[in-house]
């Protein structure tokens, strides 16, 4: 495994020629050639075949749903909201007089 003498990204091999091998960084794009026998670990293979890749999935939750607010429960919830806001109004307007 190369590593990239500048920023230390991973250095795949890109090309190869007669006697030499190519080496790019994935981050930077810096290069080096390097002859066969110090990289004879390294090989250039295509892209998988279609038939042999393996297609995963997760399923990490699923929402739960709530039951439908009724009618009764609106009126409720609005009646609270009216009387937060009209405490929080009264507040502001009796600190405007001090």
């Amino acid at each position: 495994m190369r590593f990239c003498p500048q920023c230390g990204g991973f250095m795949v091999p890109a090309r190869r020629e007669q006697d030499k091998i190519l080496f790019r960084c994935m981050r930077c794009g810096y290069s080096e050639e390097v002859s066969v026998s110090e990289s004879a670990d390294y090989t250039i293979v295509g892209a998988t075949p279609k038939e042999e890749r393996t297609i995963t999935t997760l399923k990490v939750s699923e929402a739960k749903k709530r039951p439908p607010k009724t009618l009764e429960e609106w009126e409720q919830e609005r009646e609270e909201y009216r009387e937060i806001l009209h405490e929080l109004l009264q507040e502001e307007l009796e600190g405007v007089e001090e």
